[in-house]
């Protein structure tokens, strides 16, 4: 399995690193949360893994049903910012960013896909 302490270095750089960034929370593929980091008002972050790897898995079945190969990434826009889960076989990462995201969010998808290769990379 992954290192824990190896995790909370990666996604912490990772935050430091991009300021549009709110939380970051890493599970195992079952929802089981191995590290989070900064999301607020009052959200748990078992919560938010459940249903991002709920999210995956569902997504997962769709481009597979339309012959598009495995899940990469599911970004999600809001009025108030995006939610976007990267994810693999054995780890699934959610981000959680603000209404500035928006306008470099293709540096923004490059940063966490890195963090989530580092991280498998243990």
């Amino acid at each position: 399995m992954v290192d824990q302490a190896k995790i909370e270095e990666i996604v912490t750089e990772t935050m430091s690193n991009n300021a549009d960034l709110q939380g970051i929370i890493v599970c195992d593929a079952k929802g089981k949360v191995l590290f989070g980091h900064t999301i607020t008002g009052g959200i748990k972050y078992e919560d938010v893994a459940n249903l991002a790897v709920k999210i995956a898995g569902n997504s997962s079945q769709l481009t597979a049903g339309l012959d598009k190969g495995g899940l990469k990434e599911v970004n999600i826009s809001s009025d108030h910012g995006l939610v976007i889960i990267l994810g693999d076989v054995k780890i699934v990462m959610a981000a959680v960013a603000g209404e500035g995201a928006r306008e470099s969010q293709g540096l923004l998808l490059m940063a966490l896909r890195r963090t989530l290769l580092a991280i498998l990379d243990n």
